[in-house]
């Protein structure tokens, strides 16, 4: 309960202030999530070394000052070690896993600070329902994107109803002919690929693993594929391009082939099961993500940019990923002056050299991503996970 005391009145107000900026602004100041941050680990730290002088106070507070008889019952209120060790265990997984998503480029550099700022101030009793060992905040991830998904894959579906609509019944635009990527659809069959192949290898492991590890180590790893199945699709994007170094590629191949011929030496009729099962699983999963990479792909084309002339460029923005591409073909240069585009968008130093290069080329104008409110995502997944106590994927799975 103490824990509740501090720390929620802290998270509500963390998270309206950054929405309200971020909704603005389109961006949130260090000084909140420096706050943020500072109080959660002077809380912790007071905590911990109460825990050491907390015995002689208490006794020195009822024998001493309130002059109490020696066999007084004096009870002494602490909060245990382990469950700090818990909390910053979580915290330190939960900065990790902010900075490579920001590495990545899965989101801002203040989106990634601000999680990890929450994962900290959020109590562990509130992932009790689906608890996982080491890093419970994976649920709070869970549930700040799942919600966007399915914003944008109801935006997706709307839009792309009206995109056919419109295509049926204006003459002018069913004559129009569509225009195939072939790079980009070439790209993403071998993406594709790639994921098919890691997600083969994951699972595979966990059918053919998950008896000699529970016996030997009673532990029950089957309640971690669910977690593993959610990141898959959280953090596809980057996750795919990682996937795709040769060095990456070849080793998982590997490993499948390594299992494939374990399993199938030691036990081949519960193998051919278990490969069954994973293509099953496999084919559901590529299914789902395809889909909302597909309709997300098409509301962010649809919806989610807008053009601007060259000279208006600023810091912050982020480009079309089509201008980004161009730019990328002169390789020595694009590396040299533009390096790693991350979400917080162009630096001043990437701006002027965009525009230098826009001037050589015949455009006017480019196209940019509206900004995201992301941060209010991530307070109504902060929301949800208060209430729920659970991820919105472990209670979808339930109810099915």
């Amino acid at each position: 309960m103490i824990f509740n005391i501090l720390f929620l009145p802290f998270v509500f107000f963390l998270g309206l202030i950054t929405s309200y900026q971020d909704t603005k602004y389109g961006k949130v100041k260090n000084k909140w999530i420096i706050l943020g941050l500072s109080w959660g680990l002077i809380v912790i730290v007071f905590f911990f070394a109460w825990y050491f002088v907390a015995s002689p106070i208490t006794r020195y507070y009822y024998f001493e000052i309130q002059n109490l008889p020696d066999d007084s019952p004096a009870p002494v209120f602490t909060v245990s070690l382990g469950y700090l060790s818990r909390v910053m265990t979580n915290a330190i997984i939960a900065l990790v896993l902010s900075y490579l998503m920001w590495r990545f480029g899965a989101w801002a550099a203040g989106d990634a600070k601000l999680f990890a700022v929450y994962a900290l101030l959020i109590p562990l009793e509130y992932y009790w329902k689906s608890y996982l060992p080491y890093f419970p905040s994976f649920v709070l991830l869970i549930n700040i994107f799942i919600p966007i998904f399915l914003y944008l894959l109801i935006r997706s579906i709307i839009y792309f109803i009206k995109f056919l609509y419109l295509k049926l019944s204006d003459p002018k635009e069913r004559n129009k002919k569509i225009k195939l990527d072939k790079k980009r659809i070439k790209g993403r069959i071998k993406g594709m690929g790639i994921m098919a192949l890691i997600f083969i290898t994951i699972f595979l492991a966990f059918g053919l693993f998950q008896e000699p590890i529970q016996n030997a180590f009673n532990i029950n790893i089957s309640s971690i594929q669910i977690f593993i199945f959610a990141g898959l699709i959280i953090f596809s994007s980057f996750l795919a391009a990682f996937f795709k170094k040769p060095i990456v590629f070849k080793v998982f191949l590997a490993l499948l082939v390594v299992m494939l011929i374990y399993g199938l030496s030691d036990s081949p009729s519960a193998t051919w099961q278990i490969i069954q099962r994973t293509l099953k699983m496999m084919i559901i999963f590529m299914t789902i993500l395809n889909i909302f990479r597909a309709l997300i792909d098409f509301h962010i084309l649809k919806t989610g940019t807008r053009e601007i002339r060259v000279k208006d460029l600023k810091p912050g923005m982020n480009l079309d990923e089509e201008i980004i591409n161009r730019m990328k073909r002169k390789k020595k240069l694009f590396k040299k002056y533009m390096g790693h585009i991350y979400p917080g968008g162009l630096t001043p130093e990437q701006v002027d050299f965009t525009k230098k290069w826009l001037k050589k080329t015949d455009l006017k104008k480019v196209s940019i991503y509206k900004l995201f409110p992301f941060v209010t995502w991530m307070f109504i997944g902060v929301i949800i996970t208060l209430i729920l106590k659970s991820s919105l994927l472990h209670l979808l799975i339930k109810t099915m």
